[in-house]
Order: C-alpha cells, then sequence, then structure tokens
C-alpha cells in the first residue's frame, strides 16, 4: 500500500532526525571515552609521580624484602585510600614490595610483575601505560606506572577500574536517548504542521501550472506529488530541447564565414563566432564587455545607433592596417532587449577580383583596339584604290600579316588563361629530365638570342628529374627565357640554373629553377605585380617587342597548377632573376631503382663541394653530382 505525500514526509522526517540522533550520539560517546582515558591517564601520571617522591628518601635494604615491605606498604595504603587508587611498589626482581588493596601475607604470595609493559616502559625511562584484566582484583583496570626518582629499579604504579569511564559513558548515553526522544517528538510534530503546509502549497502550484498548461483534469488533486513529478518531466523534456536547439545554434553559428556579433542595449558584447573573432581579433574573454573597447569604428558605431532606432542598416568599412580588410556590415535590431545584431562579411577579396575584372576588360579592350583598328585601316586603304598600287599595297599587307598575328597570339593566351583558371588544362604529372627540357628550350630559342647578340647558356649538366607535365614545364621556360631575350640589350648574357631549396634525407626534394639575365632590371615596386595580366613595367616598350602582356600570367597559373610558386628578384649588379619551384621525381612519386654505391660514394664528394650562389640568396647550388643520380626515375615514354 502506498502511503500519502504527508505519511512520507512525516517518516523522512523522523527516520532522518533518528539516524542524525545515533551519529551525533556514537561520535560524542566516541569522544567522551577519549577524553575520559585522557584525563584518567594524565591523572594517574601525576599521582604516580607524586609518590614516586614520597618513596625518594625512603631507603631499604633488597637483601630484606619482609623489612621493605614493612616499610613501603603502609605508605601505599595511606597512598591509595587518600587517592580512591589502587597503588603499588614493584621491587628490582619484580616482587612487589607494596600495595593498598593487599596485605603483607598477600604481597609475600604475590606473581613476579617485572614482566608487566607499564612497569617495562617505567623501567625505560619513559611512563608506562597500560590496560588489561587484573587477575588479583577480576577488572578491567588502567595502569600508569613510573619509576622512582635515584632508585630506577624501583617502580610506582597507579590503577583504576575502567568501570568509571563505562559509568560516564552510560549516563551519557541516558542524556542522548531522552535528548533523542524529544527531539523526535518535537521533529514529528514540525514535520506534520510542515508537510500541511507544504501539501496546500504544492497543491495550489500544480493547480496554477496545469492551469496555465490546459491540462487540469479536476477540481480536486488527489495526489500533487505525481503530478510535481509529471511536470518535472514535462520540463527536463523542455530544457532538453532547448539544450539541443542551443548546441544546433552554436554550430550554425561557429561553421558560418560570415561573423555574427551580438550588442546588447548598454554595447557590451553578448554573443560572437569564431568568424567574428577572428575579423576584428577579438579575445577570447570578450562576451559582457563594451565592444569599443576593442573596436573603434565611427562607421560600426553609426550602424549600432542606426539600428537601435529601429531601422536597418548596412554599410562598407574598411579594418585593421596590415593586412587592411574590407567588410560589409550588416545592422539590425533584436526584437525584445534593446540589443544589435551585426553580421560582417569579408569582402576584401571580393573587391580584389571585380577591381581585377575590371582592369581585365579594360586591358583587353585597350589590347584588342589597336590590331583590330590596324586591321581596318589598312584594309579600308586597300579597298579605297591601294590594292591597284603593288609597292602600296605590299606595305599594307605586311601590316595585316603582323597585327592578324599578333591578334592570334593575344586570342590563343587568353584562351589558354581561361583553360588553366577554368581547371580544363590536361596536365599529366610525370618525371620530366629537366636539363634536357632546358636544353630544348634553349636550343629553340637560340637564334632569337643571336640575332640580337645575347649570350643564352645552361649551367645544369647531366640528368635531372623532376615531377611535372612537360609540355607545362617547356611552355614555363619558353615563356621565361624568351621574356629575359626581348628585355636584355644586346651584347647581354642570359642563363637558367637550378638551386636546392629543400631537402628529406640527404637527398634533395624541392628545386627553384632560375632564369638570370644582366638587362636593366625591374624596380622591387612592380616584383608583386609582373605576374599580373596585361600588367607591364613600360607598356610602350613592351608592345613594340611583340608582347601580349600574358606570358608571365601563364606561366604563374601554370607553376602553381602544378603545385609551385613563382617570383621575381633582383639581381646585383644588375639584372632580373625570375624563378619558379618544382619538386624531385624522387621525392614526389618515389624511386624503385637500386642505389649504386659507388655512385653514392661520388654524390656525395661532388655534394660536399656545393658552394653558395653569388647572388646571395644562401641556396644550396644543384652541382653536377646532384644532377648526375643514379637512381633518378626514367623518363615515362
Amino acid at each position: 500500500m502506498s502511503l500519502g505525500f504527508r505519511r512520507r514526509l512525516l517518516l523522512s522526517s523522523l527516520v532522518f532526525v533518528t539516524v542524525v540522533d545515533l551519529g551525533v550520539g556514537l561520535y560524542l560517546e566516541d569522544r567522551l571515552r577519549d577524553s575520559l582515558d585522557s584525563r584518567i591517564r594524565g591523572e594517574l601520571g601525576r599521582q604516580a609521580r607524586a609518590m614516586g617522591e614520597v618513596l625518594e628518601g625512603v631507603g631499604v635494604d633488597p637483601a630484606q624484602p619482609e623489612r621493605a615491605r614493612a616499610t613501603i606498604d603502609p605508605i601505599a595504603d595511606r597512598f591509595g585510600a587518600a587517592l580512591e587508587a589502587r597503588v603499588s611498589v614493584i621491587g628490582p626482581e619484580g616482587a612487589l614490595l607494596g600495595d593498598s588493596e593487599l596485605s603483607l601475607s598477600e604481597l609475600v604470595q604475590a606473581e613476579d610483575h617485572s614482566d608487566r609493559a607499564e612497569v617495562v616502559e617505567a623501567r625505560a625511562g619513559a611512563l608506562g601505560v597500560a590496560r588489561r584484566r587484573s587477575a588479583t582484583l577480576g577488572s578491567e583496570m588502567l595502569y600508569v606506572a613510573t619509576a622512582v626518582p635515584g632508585t630506577p629499579d624501583r617502580v610506582v604504579r597507579v590503577s583504576v577500574p575502567l568501570s568509571q569511564v563505562d559509568d560516564a559513558v552510560w549516563q551519557l548515553r541516558g542524556i542522548l536517548v531522552l535528548s533523542g526522544l524529544a527531539a523526535l517528538v518535537a521533529a514529528g510534530v514540525l514535520a506534520m504542521v510542515a508537510s500541511r503546509l507544504l501539501s496546500r502549497s504544492l497543491q495550489a502550484l500544480v493547480a496554477t501550472a496545469q492551469h496555465e498548461a490546459g491540462s487540469l483534469a479536476g477540481p480536486e488533486l488527489a495526489d500533487p506529488p505525481s503530478s510535481v513529478n509529471a511536470l518535472a518531466d514535462d520540463l527536463r523534456r523542455t530544457v532538453r530541447l532547448l539544450g539541443n536547439e542551443r548546441e544546433r545554434f552554436e554550430t550554425v553559428l561557429e561553421t558560418m564565414d560570415q561573423a555574427v556579433l551580438a550588442i546588447d542595449a548598454e554595447g557590451r558584447v553578448s554573443t560572437v563566432n569564431g568568424a567574428g573573432r577572428r575579423l576584428l581579433g577579438l579575445p577570447e574573454a570578450v562576451e559582457g564587455r563594451p565592444l569599443l573597447d576593442f573596436v573603434r569604428l565611427p562607421v560600426l558605431q553609426g550602424l549600432i545607433d542606426e539600428a537601435a532606432s529601429g531601422r536597418s542598416a548596412g554599410a562598407e568599412l574598411d579594418y585593421g592596417v596590415s593586412p587592411r580588410r574590407r567588410i560589409q556590415a550588416h545592422a539590425t535590431a533584436t526584437k525584445q532587449g534593446g540589443g544589435t545584431v551585426i553580421v560582417m562579411h569579408d569582402v576584401t577579396e571580393l573587391r580584389r577580383l571585380e577591381t581585377i575584372r575590371k582592369d581585365f576588360i579594360a586591358n583587353v579592350s585597350h589590347e584588342l583596339r589597336t590590331p583590330v583598328a590596324v586591321i581596318q585601316a589598312n584594309a579600308e586603304t586597300l579597298m579605297a584604290g591601294a590594292i591597284h598600287d603593288p609597292k602600296r599595297a605590299r606595305t599594307f599587307l605586311d601590316a595585316l600579316a603582323r597585327h592578324a598575328e599578333r591578334l592570334g597570339r593575344l586570342v590563343a593566351d587568353l584562351l589558354d588563361i581561361s583553360r588553366i583558371e577554368a581547371g580544363r588544362y590536361p596536365l599529366e604529372i610525370e618525371p620530366v629530365d629537366l636539363v634536357e627540357l632546358v636544353d630544348r628550350t634553349i636550343a629553340a630559342l637560340a637564334l632569337q638570342a643571336s640575332e640580337k647578340g645575347t649570350g643564352l647558356a645552361s649551367r645544369m649538366k647531366g640528368e635531372l628529374w623532376v615531377a611535372g607535365d612537360d609540355k607545362a614545364l617547356e611552355q614555363v621556360l619558353f615563356n621565361l627565357v624568351s621574356n629575359a631575350i626581348k628585355y636584355t640589350q644586346g651584347g647581354g648574357h642570359i642563363e637558367v640554373d637550378a638551386v636546392v631549396i629543400e631537402r628529406e634525407g640527404g637527398e634533395p626534394s624541392c628545386l627553384r629553377v632560375e632564369v638570370r639575365d644582366d638587362g636593366p632590371g625591374i624596380d622591387p615596386r612592380h616584383h608583386g605585380r609582373v605576374f599580373e595580366r596585361f600588367y607591364r613595367v613600360d607598356s610602350g616598350r613592351a608592345r613594340d617587342m611583340g608582347g601580349t602582356g600574358l606570358g608571365l600570367a601563364i606561366v604563374k597559373h601554370l607553376v602553381e597548377a602544378m603545385g609551385g610558386r613563382v617570383g621575381v628578384d633582383a639581381r646585383r649588379p644588375h639584372g632580373s632573376i625570375f624563378w619558379f619551384t618544382v619538386v624531385t621525381a624522387a621525392s614526389a612519386l618515389g624511386g624503385d631503382d637500386e642505389e649504386d654505391p659507388e655512385d653514392d660514394e661520388g654524390d656525395a664528394g661532388d655534394g660536399a663541394a656545393a658552394t653558395e650562389e653569388a647572388d646571395g640568396t644562401g641556396e644550396d647550388r644543384l652541382d653536377a653530382a646532384v644532377a648526375n643520380s643514379s637512381h633518378a626515375p626514367p623518363r615515362a615514354g
């Protein structure tokens, strides 16, 4: 049979009070027993030392024990009667010389006491304490013994029965039982009153909650605790649902690329996601602190003020110094609390791409306008009658062919860049002999260099296998070398070389291929833009030399498509170094061929002789030993 709520409350209260009373009683009993033992031991110790002081002046002859007993026993009897304790004096041989509880005849028959624990401790110079049952008196005793000053062989022992401690403990138990019963009665009365009041409060609470929830079953509530449990279950489900919703909200918020910042009515940050922290450089402990402590932007504060008036506001602003970012911010007021939610997008790259697109369209239009206009003008001149003049017609036809060829190169380069950027330029990464590829490129451009009187040479010998696309690498080298020939004056020199920039296990893993010239060089302020489409350091001179402005852009896209990097450095005392990186075939694709120990020794010897580049880059020269590595993989096909 189930108990009612009030009865369960009353029973719980009584059980609680009973358990507390028992615990407190046991604790107090233990503490009282320890206290009494300690006090009795201290008292007996003082009494034993006092008896010892008295016996210090009493001289006895150990050879005459009867006379010694006759002298000491009366003293022990008087002390025992005065102290209400048993007082014993033990001689050197363990015989009792005096005992307040024994007569002289009984002393003679008493057993040897030299092996008693308290006697042994007292003769060792300490205060001997022992608890045991006395065979003489037949009760549990507490013994305290000390040596007589001046005669350590004689020991004074004082003892009392432990029944005194037991009597005190039983008195305490009686007091605790009476107080516990009184506490139980008081607790029962209080529990009955509290249960009645709590039951009424719970009935009112449940009725109100059920009414608000629309689930009031009737005017009577038979079991308020059951209703409270049902409401608690609903509350737990609701809290669990809210927790799940919060987790989903935080997950969505943290995975957003946009920065989200929530500001309360007082301008303090209440919520910010990871993107917001990174974009604005906010610390971890930013919640609850004013936004103006970290971000001082008048435009952003204006958006917050405008949103606080009830209108949504948006603007673009610049933030930061290095790097400087372009941020698009949109502020909206919350429906409650007077706060503001700000959503920010980092549009720096988007605006840069828009600028590049505008420049690209303008540059393409400009580049196409010139050959188209020349072709149109020459065609119109021929149609107007110049075609009948063989001498003049030849000049106009040459101009038509030259500008048509330039227009074709421009369109072809634009198509190549579009295919590379769209990922439709097929690249087949395979082992490629870089030395053979450089020699092939130099041979193709040798006539162009000789016509201009420019020296062209390669500093690489033997074989050097790298991982890349053969056609793409050939086009990269062709564009860089031909570009160097165009801008190097007559009598200049161009050389192609490779240096090691990374090693793995002592073997080269990444190379930097360099095309060096001793031409006029490029101002360092142009180094970061020379690989952009249609960017020219000297546009008029480049156009006169037949360039389309897309060669270096193609180089950059091809190298990056193969996982490398491109760049340009100044060369001392004058000239430029155009370079790109490429990984070795052994590092990227792995080599399966067995190594020749003799070749390895040769490689190690030559590698030790490698020197740094004269231009001060500090990188290892790729010497002939590395280029002639015996375990280079064979070229595919």
